[in-house]
């Protein structure tokens, strides 16, 4: 498996300094041409926009990428490219995008939706970090959200691109939002979409506190993983693997059906009502059980390396691959202060844990990008820092390299 992993470096050494310039029309079903469309590739700062003809140019490096092409009043258009395979010219056919009716089937969206909701959406989607917290969102009016309280699920819809404006990392951010929900129950975040970074303007020493900035989120970061994933060197790049098994807590089950069964209420005069434990004996002892978690992680102690999780799919793609769980530390720096603040019992190391929700690889490319991102699910440290107040787009480059890196 090493084998296939040194080939995959071979050939990445040969092409991935190797650019094509891609040439364009972007039309409507009419055929009539679209003047300002966005065209870029997808989560970097490499795009363009067509002109009043309709057409436009962009070099596209070597590697595979999502080639995003948006406009308001169409729908967004995805086409994934690999640099060797493209042609020399390319027309793109943009639909009009239907008009959504807030019917009562569909479910009309919230009035003042965004006084109830702009926050915790700001904090899930954002984030909460210092970075997250110099981000101002240009055009939060364009926002809607319905609330689904019968499926305790939110959801967030956006008319136009948003516009986000990270003065801490010199980006700002246009982000075509395709989806955003969060379950209540679950309390599981999901949300998708289309960035693109464009570098902000300023002086030789705001410039140097951006790149200085930028390297710090970079470290220790999924991007800084998958690249280490990539190239098998998780362990040079300061990232100690173990295999993570989740072992249900059959007491706390058993506890909950008990404590249920065990439970005496009371109907009171002024219509409340109360619960009293039948056998009180056992009241201390369940309470404490049920504020155990659902389940207990087991951590084989034994450090994963790069060739155990991973393996190349052909030249330029590689694939992460595992059972049950990964255990991940990043061992060359602590947690941030906000984060300590929050979540005290997590400790000051950067543990993240990944799971693979549909049980089939993840294929990586040599930048980082891997796909689909829907399939991982990542817990602790990344679930809190993987926003987009600390996102950085895939053509990035770290400047410095931290001590043990």
């Amino acid at each position: 498996m090493r084998v296939f992993v040194i080939l995959l470096l071979l050939c990445l050494s040969t092409t991935a300094d190797s650019q094509k310039l891609l040439k364009g029309l972007i039309i409507d079903n009419d055929g009539k041409p679209i003047a300002g469309a966005s065209i870029f590739l997808n989560n970097t700062s490499l795009g363009t926009t067509s002109n009043e003809q309709g057409r436009f140019e962009l070099s596209v490096p070597s590697g595979k990428f999502d080639l995003i092409v948006s406009s308001i009043g169409y729908e967004t258009y995805n086409q994934t490219i690999v640099t060797a395979n493209l042609s020399d010219f390319i027309t793109i056919k943009l639909n009009v995008k239907v008009k959504e009716l807030a019917t009562v089937i569909v479910g009309a969206y919230e009035k003042d939706g965004w006084q109830k909701w702009g926050n915790f959406f700001l904090e899930n989607f954002i984030g909460t970090s210092s970075n997250a917290k110099q981000c101002i969102l240009r055009n939060s009016k364009t926002v809607r959200f319905r609330h689904s309280k019968k499926n305790e699920e939110l959801t967030a819809y956006a008319s136009e691109p948003l516009i986000i404006e990270n003065k801490a990392l010199g980006y700002i951010i246009h982000y075509q939002l395709e989806k955003f929900s969060y379950s209540f129950k679950t309390h599981f975040l999901f949300y998708e979409g289309y960035p693109f970074f464009e570098n902000m303007k300023g002086n030789p020493s705001r410039k140097s506190k951006w790149e200085k900035r930028r390297d710090e989120i970079y470290y220790g970061s999924m991007l800084h993983f998958m690249r280490s994933v990539y190239t098998n060197h998780i362990t040079q790049e300061g990232f100690e693997v173990h295999a993570l098994k989740k072992i249900p807590n059959v007491e706390k089950v058993r506890v909950k059906g008990a404590n249920e069964r065990n439970l005496l209420r009371t109907d009171n005069p002024d219509g409340t009502w109360s619960i009293t434990p039948i056998n009180k004996d056992s009241a201390k002892y369940y309470e404490r059980i049920l504020k155990q978690e659902d389940h207990f992680d087991v951590v084989d102690k034994n450090i994963l390396q790069g060739d155990s999780i991973a393996y190349a799919i052909d030249s330029v793609t590689a694939a992460l691959d595992f059972k049950n769980y990964l255990l991940i530390i990043y061992k060359n720096k602590p947690v941030p202060f906000e984060y300590r603040e929050l979540y005290p019992q997590n400790g000051t190391q950067m543990t993240s844990q990944l799971f693979l929700s549909n049980q089939r690889p993840i294929e990586i490319q040599f930048n980082g990008s891997y796909y689909d991102p829907a399939d991982l699910i990542n817990y602790g440290f990344w679930a809190w820092s993987e926003k987009v107040g600390t996102m950085l787009p895939f053509d990035y480059q770290p400047q410095k390299k931290l001590p043990g890196n």
